[in-house]
């Protein structure tokens, strides 16, 4: 037994998930991050409205 023959089953196994699983979830996948970015973002910058508003009227913006 060498390390070529624990290897082997190793690499084999990693290009089966590739080539099954990870192929064809990279697409969605990718477009679900996009979407997830984008929600965040706007979710984010309107919160950031509401504060800065609030500082404003509070007088405590810097």
């Amino acid at each position: 037994m060498n390390l070529q023959s624990i290897l082997n089953p190793i690499v084999d196994a990693l290009q089966w998930s590739f080539k099954h699983f990870l192929e064809p979830m990279s697409h969605w996948f990718n477009w679900v991050l996009i979407v997830g970015g984008l929600f965040g973002l706007i979710l984010w910058l309107r919160m950031q409205k509401r504060f800065s508003q609030k500082a404003r009227e509070e007088g405590t913006m810097i």
